[in-house]
């Protein structure tokens, strides 16, 4: 099949069906459930790691080195646990797991991932360019956030965090299985990706308000990528891209520059 008939030709008919029995109230609490327990294990991770390293815990008092490495595998380890649990979940009610969270073969192989990459990024550098002219400063206090990390010994393990376990975590758990049930309700698909796109957007809210909007338009592409193509790969792979592309654009720019720039 042509990836031509998959993106960008919207006249085509969508290829997502959702295949999922979850009933979308039991389907939103337990999603709830997923990311509360995997919370839970990951702040267990955090401080088991800590008392490892330290039985007082007071290296949790300090900033950079050995605490960001132990703060960004706790939060690997939550990753994993919320993409074991949604796996787990899936299978209830009868459900085919995969069929279930949309993880099918993708049509059309690597020219649909480059397609619908290349449509992210055009709406995604559209809104990029309005806010870095109209709200500059936001975008520096959210990437400010950042900065010491990727400055730090463990930087790489930021990068795993960021390009492999939140695109498969969040996506899995969101576009997965909450929308596929939301989708089957009255709400449809769109309904429930506005729903289940909000909650994703909400496990950002440290974020500026511009770069939360940044966050739900990225979430509204990401449900038309699995919308047109029928697979949740698609999502996962250009969510990652996208987020390594971001931190791509980080590592060439002068930091402490564009701060100071917009802070003046």
């Amino acid at each position: 099949m042509s990836t031509t008939t998959i993106i960008p030709a919207v006249s085509n008919p969508p290829l997502y069906r959702p295949q999922t029995a979850w009933p979308p109230v039991r389907a939103a609490v337990m999603t709830l459930f997923i990311m509360v327990l995997a919370a839970a294990v990951g702040f267990a991770t955090l401080i088991a790691a800590a008392f490892f390293i330290d039985p007082s815990l007071a290296i949790l008092q300090r900033q950079g080195g050995e605490v960001d490495g132990i703060m960004l595998f706790s939060q690997l380890v939550m990753q994993a646990a919320c993409v074991v649990l949604a796996f787990w979940a899936a299978g209830f009610y009868g459900n085919d797991r995969k069929r279930a969270l949309a993880l099918h073969p993708v049509p059309g192989g690597t020219g649909t991932y480059l397609k619908g990459f290349a449509f992210l990024f055009v709406v995604s550098g559209a809104f990029s360019i309005f806010a870095w002219n109209f709200a500059r400063d936001d975008i520096v206090t959210d990437l400010r956030q950042l900065w010491p990390m990727l400055a730090g010994e463990y930087w790489w393990l930021l990068l795993i965090v960021a390009v492999i376990g939140a695109p498969l975590s969040e996506e899995i758990v969101f576009r997965g299985f909450l929308l596929s049930a939301l989708a089957k309700s009255p709400f449809g698909f769109w309904g429930g990706a506005i729903l289940s796109n909000s909650a994703w957007t909400g496990l950002h809210a440290g974020y500026t308000m511009t770069g939360l909007t940044d966050v739900f338009i990225a979430g509204l592409v990401f449900s038309w990528l699995l919308w047109r193509t029928g697979s949740l790969w698609v999502p996962i792979v250009c969510h990652g891209l996208y987020n390594g592309l971001v931190f791509a654009a980080i590592s060439v720019v002068d930091l402490e520059q564009l701060a100071q720039g917009a802070g003046g």
